[in-house]
């Protein structure tokens, strides 16, 4: 089995990425691996809000506090945390800086904020898994 040091954690203050959060936390721990918490934009927004626009900036003052709060959690259980906040195609976006981050695993909920609930596994988590080069571990 390969090393997981690099683990990437997508990040959108829902339930399933605090979950994930959780056992990226725990895979940390058991390898001295470090996290990079990612929250991304939608495209949607993007294109709607204007990242001078007050929505603009509401969307990434939420994507700092959600990513705070992740950093937060990971330094009480004595795993390095870094952040980024990205825009645009949330799949497209996560697997694009995984590659380009290096890393060894995404981890991420199987659902995000959406309340459309008769998907079994959400669009990005889906896209995600099935674009993805990168192991991915999608939490429940």
């Amino acid at each position: 089995m390969a090393e997981i040091k690099n683990i990437l954690v997508a990040l959108d203050g829902s339930n399933g990425s605090s979950r994930a959060l959780d056992h990226a936390i725990n895979l940390a721990r058991n390898s001295q691996g470090v996290i990079t918490g990612v929250f991304v934009i939608p495209l949607f927004y993007v294109n709607v809000a204007k990242p001078k626009s007050k929505l603009g900036k509401a969307l990434a003052e939420s994507g700092k506090k959600i990513l705070s709060d992740a950093k937060l959690r990971c330094a009480r259980n004595g795993v390095l945390f870094y952040e980024k906040i990205l825009c645009g195609n949330e799949g497209f976006k996560l697997v694009s800086f995984a590659k380009n981050k290096k890393a060894d695993l995404i981890v991420m909920g199987s659902r995000g904020r959406s309340n459309v609930k008769e998907f079994i596994l959400g669009s990005v988590s889906h896209y995600v898994a099935n674009k993805s080069p990168i192991p991915t571990l999608i939490v429940k």
